[in-house]
């Protein structure tokens, strides 16, 4: 078979299957669930999952959900890449995606969307991907961080993606793999925060840029922020700047 990427959508009706060809998935817009060999958890954005050949796998989406999949043979006349393709898929797991890697995941896909029928762009975009992906897994070997460090540049990256609802302490410590009360402590320590306060900080302050730069309502930014409705954005932002938006932003627009 040739190497086949695309963007597809999963339902939310569960399935379970095998196949005889590796699979390469990326999360890329809302949330979907694999179960790998027993081992289950969300694949969302700045998540992916390996699936070797022959690996039994569940998988379901959670409402509305794009992923990037990569279909890969189990042989190839191809060398150097099918010597990346047996590194990568030497087991079934989980990943997560650097900054850099996400946004390349999101660039590629943009082109297989606008070129679903480019077999060519298919084959290039799943090359690129294995090997954008063994990189960055050579350099996390090389260069790991230090235990019990979060990876805040992927925290931000999920927050700024998801900043238009409410974001729970749950759903950022699945995102870095540990439990509620191991991240909540982890991530005190490192920034002298709460998940909360921290979150907030960063709506707020994506809102102030955007008043500033943008003559979008109030109420409409409201939504696009993740408030309930004006008023709660009102108090939050006067709390934070002491000032209401609409005088922040005739203040500080010139």
């Amino acid at each position: 078979m040739r190497k086949q990427t695309s963007v597809i959508t999963l339902p939310s009706r569960a399935d379970q299957h095998e196949h005889g060809y590796h699979q390469l998935v990326f999360g890329l817009e809302g949330d979907t669930e694999f179960d790998l060999a027993g081992h289950c958890r969300p694949v969302n954005f700045g998540w992916g999952c390996l699936m070797p050949s022959a690996t039994g796998h569940a998988f379901h989406g959670l409402g509305d959900n794009r992923i990037v999949v990569v279909n890969l043979p189990t042989a190839s006349d191809d060398k150097p890449l099918q010597e990346r393709i047996e590194s990568l898929f030497s087991r079934a797991d989980y990943f997560s995606c650097e900054p850099q890697m996400q946004m390349l995941v999101q660039a590629l896909s943009r082109e297989m969307e606008q070129n679903p029928g480019d077999a060519l762009l298919q084959e290039a975009c799943a090359s690129t991907l294995i090997c954008a992906l063994q990189r960055q897994q050579q350099q996390q070997r090389q260069s790991p961080r230090r235990f019990g460090q979060l990876n805040l540049d992927l925290l931000d990256a999920y927050i700024d993606t998801h900043i238009d609802r409410r974001i729970s302490v749950t759903e950022l410590a699945g995102h870095a793999c540990l439990s509620d009360s191991q991240f909540y402590h982890l991530f005190r320590e490192q920034t002298g925060q709460t998940p909360q306060h921290y979150v907030m900080e960063r709506r707020l302050l994506a809102l102030s840029t955007a008043l500033i730069s943008s003559d979008r309502p109030i109420s409409e930014l409201a939504s696009t922020f993740g408030f309930a409705n004006q008023s709660a954005l009102t108090r939050a932002f006067t709390r934070r700047f002491e000032l209401p938006p609409a005088r922040y932003r005739a203040t500080y627009r010139h």
